[in-house]
């Protein structure tokens, strides 16, 4: 993850150098957002390396490297209770919302979603869920016009400059961390890349957000012309009294980019991508119209029992051998 990354060359260049780097290396990097080398970063920086699929295989090693300080950086997998026991001075996670706000999943896309600002917080791990105390919070601002990437590149921007002020302390042996507040603690739940699709009939400003809460790294939002999955990855208001069906795009321009009505106006969809052949052409709709569709697949069904009464109602034909 970059965020690994990012402590990687923090504790370098705040000169830690006994480093041992454990880095999830999955079968298919493209579905991990924010995947980065770590690899050939720990090689670079001087650092012992050593992939894993499951993280329960690192254990021996952990234990042979007996660490002051166990970082758990950019890893969806659980550390078992077991091996948080092994570092002789502290655990420490990393979750990049205003902890005790946001605790959880899709922290990203949440922020973006409910126009959030966040924080980049090192805390330390225990068994509960992001609600260790805290040993650094640096903050950064979420914007209306922020897409996934943006708000990315603010929580590594703010996990650099929160290492900077705390990697100095703990080089020097202190480990002080304050309490979260549980009274104010709020979590956000899974996201999936189905919760992605989009929904035409929703307010404009709804819609947007979800496109730029989707966007990469995150596999993006989509909707649907016929049987091909359109991604709709940027796209931007348009303020202007025009009026159209909603789903419907009214205006196609020279770039690829296209304007859809949604239920309060229009959106302009400046960056898409389809998986199959598919170009916007002016007059058709996105997304699935459930009345329509069942009704036309009642016809087909209708169509194809009469057909079979048909077959059925012909004699059959027998032929002999001679």
């Amino acid at each position: 993850m970059k965020s690994t990354g990012v402590l990687l060359q923090s504790l370098r260049r705040n000169g830690f150098g006994d480093v041992f780097v454990f880095g999830h290396s999955p079968r298919d990097k493209d579905l991990i957002s924010g995947w980065c080398d770590l690899d050939a970063l720990s090689k670079e920086l001087g650092f012992q390396f050593r992939p894993f699929n499951k993280i329960t295989e690192c254990e021996p090693e952990l234990d042979d490297f007996q660490p002051d300080v166990l970082f758990v950086v950019g890893l969806s997998q659980i550390v078992p209770e077991k091996m948080l026991s092994i570092a002789r001075k502290a655990n420490v996670g990393f979750h990049p919302t205003a902890l005790p706000l946001g605790r959880g999943r899709a922290a990203i896309a949440w922020l973006i979603l409910q126009q959030t600002s966040g924080a980049a917080t090192f805390f330390s791990l225990r068994a509960g869920i992001d609600d260790g105390p805290i040993f650094v919070q640096e903050a950064y601002s979420v914007c209306e016009a922020d897409d996934a990437a943006d708000v990315e590149a603010k929580i590594l921007q703010a996990e650099e400059r929160g290492l900077d002020r705390w990697l100095p302390r703990l080089q020097a042996g202190e480990l002080f961390a304050n309490e979260q507040d549980h009274t104010l603690a709020s979590w956000y739940g899974r996201r999936t890349p189905e919760d992605g699709e989009i929904n035409w009939r929703a307010p404009r400003l709804e819609v947007l957000r979800l496109i730029r809460a989707s966007a990469p790294p995150h596999p993006g939002a989509f909707s649907y012309s016929g049987d091909i999955k359109i991604k709709l990855l940027k796209a931007s208001l348009i303020d202007r009294p025009e009026l159209g069906v909603i789903g419907r795009i009214l205006s196609v321009r020279s770039c690829g980019a296209f304007e859809i009505q949604v239920s309060d106006g229009l959106l302009l969809v400046e960056k898409w991508s389809a998986s199959g052949d598919w170009e916007p052409k002016v007059g058709h709709k996105l997304g699935y119209y459930p009345d329509a569709e069942i009704f036309a697949l009642r016809q087909r069904i209708s169509k194809l029992e009469t057909e079979i009464r048909n077959l059925k109602s012909l004699p059959l034909r027998s032929e002999t051998q001679t």
